[in-house]
């Protein structure tokens, strides 16, 4: 009877070796000492320490953006609501996919052509939030501060600093948390060109 597959926890265990230690320093032994098995009967898995944490990072990447190209073919909503659905779902992938997602941000940058899949999907992500955050200064729901770009650049780095800090709290919690961080974001969309206005009157 074959022995069942190993590939879940080994996983997640990678996640948070590459999380706590950085892929530098892990090693697959350290890995495998996680699920309690040896380094070789990883290689049963996958070939080498970069494929498996493309394995890691592979899931909440993809996730992410099906997330966001479903939203911006959601035309029916304002841009506020797409932007409120946009936070409550990163929040809820950094929470799933804990903590692959973050190991994903701190990896991006590596070289390799893997690697430029998914910075190409970054890039995606990135010119998605902002025709978002442009659509809604269209349209007048929002007074940006700063162009397009540079707000939606603001917007991503407030929620890829959560790497930093975030553990996932439970789901009503975690809705909360991205609700509260949607109102801070809402709030200088809402008002950024007056506040940039008084800003210049400033002594």
């Amino acid at each position: 009877m074959p022995r069942p597959s190993r590939w879940s926890e080994i996983l997640v265990a990678a996640g948070e070796e590459f999380r706590e230690r950085g892929y530098d320093t892990a090693t697959l032994e350290s890995i495998g000492a996680r699920v309690g098995i040896l380094k070789g009967s990883i290689y049963n898995y996958v070939a080498s320490k970069e494929e498996l944490l493309l394995a890691v990072v592979e899931q909440p990447a993809k996730q992410l953006l099906a997330e966001l190209d479903r939203l911006n073919h959601d035309s029916g909503s304002s841009a506020a609501a797409r932007l409120r659905e946009l936070i409550r779902t990163q929040v809820r992938i950094f929470s799933d996919c804990y903590p692959a997602a973050f190991v994903y941000l701190q990896h991006i940058r590596m070289s390799g052509e893997r690697f430029d899949e998914f910075r190409a999907m970054d890039a995606r992500y990135m010119a998605a939030v902002e025709e978002l955050v442009a659509d809604g200064a269209r349209s007048g729901e929002f007074s940006l501060a700063a162009d397009a770009r540079t707000t939606a650049r603001a917007i991503v780095g407030m929620l890829d600093w959560m790497q930093h800090w975030f553990t996932p709290r439970g789901e009503q919690a975690d809705r909360e948390l991205a609700d509260q961080l949607f109102a801070t974001a809402l709030g200088g969309l809402a008002a950024g060109g007056g506040m940039h206005a008084m800003a210049r009157d400033l002594p």
